[in-house]
């Protein structure tokens, strides 16, 4: 009976985790197809990127980069300690073979994002987001599973004590 609450507990802890971590991959997905759609429809990388800087360490507002077919910036709502941030160059050369790509980026110790990157005609697009919120949830998640494992355990062992003194106790 253990093992049956445990395993479920786990697939339950699983499945509402990846849903967690599938989740903050929005609105970037959207944000970097659009931005790619625009680039290759001959905006400029300034106009895409609008809105006030983000320091991607404190805040959790969405952010795009846009670079070149080098990795050289051309425009960016991201900064890290006041200067502009581009994730590493294998970053996209990934993209360059596969399309697109979303990752966990962490650019700094104590920073994530949840990044999308899209490629355009000229370079490619990164749409992010801090991953704070979504790690908060997912300790929250955690504490939830184990209590509600502990709780059905418990429960496991009170039923099954109930069923063995009922077959040992004598009929009255």
């Amino acid at each position: 009976m253990g093992g049956l609450v445990t395993m479920a507990a786990l697939a339950a802890f699983i499945v509402v985790q990846q849903q967690l971590r599938s989740a903050a991959n929005h609105p970037q997905v959207e944000m970097a197809r659009d931005a790619a759609d625009k680039l290759n429809a001959g905006a400029n990388p300034q106009s895409v990127v609008s809105g006030a800087p983000v320091d991607i360490a404190s805040s959790e507002d969405s952010y795009l980069i846009v670079v070149d077919s080098n990795g050289a910036l051309l425009a960016s709502s991201a900064q890290l300690d006041g200067r502009p941030v581009i994730p590493p160059s294998g970053v996209f050369a990934y993209v360059h073979d596969h399309g697109e790509d979303v990752i966990s980026w962490q650019p700094a110790a104590g920073v994530r994002s949840a990044i999308v990157v899209d490629s355009f005609r000229g370079g490619y697009v990164v749409a992010g987001r801090s991953l704070t919120g979504t790690e908060q949830a997912e300790s929250a998640l955690s504490l939830w599973a184990i209590f509600g494992w502990a709780a059905a355990m418990l429960l496991a062992g009170g039923l099954s004590l109930i069923v063995q003194r009922a077959r040992w106790s004598p009929a009255a």
